[in-house]
């Protein structure tokens, strides 16, 4: 594991993840087809175990997320690799350090669903607090959940920044501090395509990037108007310096999107099963015990320390 002294941009290199046999460095940012680059990637460096996905005790609320587990996509942080390995990466012509960005709007909206509207694990129960839902006759409006939202985000920004989901996706891709060699906007599918024929040529395959998480099937349109718009913005602002991104214009107000009763009860239905999800995956944690905690622990210390390359085995995923 390279340290701060020899890598001094180490604290902003977290997210950062390598491919070593494709020479591929990626930098994954949340709600940015970031599950689609992973598996794209895991698969072309023969690096994706699917053996270890039963094996898993963290909660997951679909199988194809489980590509974020270091040990199921076998993909490796920048910051476990040696001084030498990181400054080859980090310079050399013959590596693809890449990135991916995403309309700030959009993510906003994205993170929205899924950490909020969703409840999905590991959600800060602050934001959750926070963004309760905006009922109508008992029926859930999401339009005004949405807006309450955008207001808390701007209002309480700290409370939120914990969660990656929210970080503006400058403060995860730092451009201004890495070598990066290609960017490929989300919104432009040619872009995305030559991403993955760069991959495709580099491993040999002819993989194609898969779509991960369809979410709810709602658009950022029919739940946003230029007040919701604008607060998203104003927070989001530094996304739209770094990258360019250009501002959107919407409807000064729009007809409400308002769950049926039907509709209403299975997103509760949905949120309890995963409340369900996560109790069962810490009853699981809590049952290994103490000794088998300390001996985890140990064992995360000499993976890291070896960069994977010593007990990298799944009852060890999910330090």
């Amino acid at each position: 594991m390279v340290s701060e002294k020899d890598f001094p941009l180490k604290p902003y290199a977290g997210f950062l993840l390598v491919a070593p046999k494709l020479k591929i460095m990626y930098c994954p940012t949340t709600k940015v087809a970031c599950s689609s680059i992973k598996m794209l990637l895991a698969k072309a460096s023969g690096s994706y175990d699917q053996m270890r996905l039963d094996r898993l005790i963290s909660p997951h609320m679909a199988r194809s997320q489980t590509i974020h587990e270091l040990g199921v996509s076998g993909l490796t942080k920048l910051i476990d690799m040696s001084a030498n390995e990181v400054d080859e990466i980090l310079n050399s012509p013959d590596w693809l350090r890449v990135y991916a960005t995403r309309d700030p709007l959009a993510r906003a909206y994205s993170a929205w669903e899924n950490r909020i509207f969703s409840r999905a694990p590991g959600t800060p129960q602050r934001a959750i607090e926070l963004c309760q839902d905006v009922i109508i006759d008992g029926k859930v409006n999401v339009t005004e959940s949405f807006a309450l939202f955008a207001k808390m985000l701007t209002e309480k920004t700290n409370e939120f920044m914990d969660d990656h989901h929210f970080l503006p996706q400058s403060h995860i891709v730092h451009p201004d501090k890495f070598n990066y060699n290609m960017v490929a906007r989300v919104e432009q599918p040619d872009e995305m395509q030559r991403l993955v024929d760069e991959v495709n040529r580099r491993a040999g395959t002819s993989l194609t990037l898969e779509r991960h998480n369809v979410g709810f099937g709602i658009k950022l349109e029919q739940v946003c108007d230029q007040h919701t718009a604008n607060r998203l913005q104003a927070v989001y602002e530094m996304d739209y310096q770094t990258f360019g991104f250009a501002t959107r214009a919407f409807p000064a107000s729009i007809d409400p999107l308002i769950l049926t009763p039907t509709e209403t009860a299975m997103l509760r239905g949905f949120r309890a099963s995963i409340e369900r999800l996560q109790s069962i995956s810490f009853t699981a944690r809590s049952l290994t015990g103490f000794r088998f905690g300390v001996r985890q622990i140990y064992k995360s210390i000499v993976r890291k320390i070896s960069r994977g390359k010593k007990y990298n085995d799944p009852q060890n995923l999910f330090w």
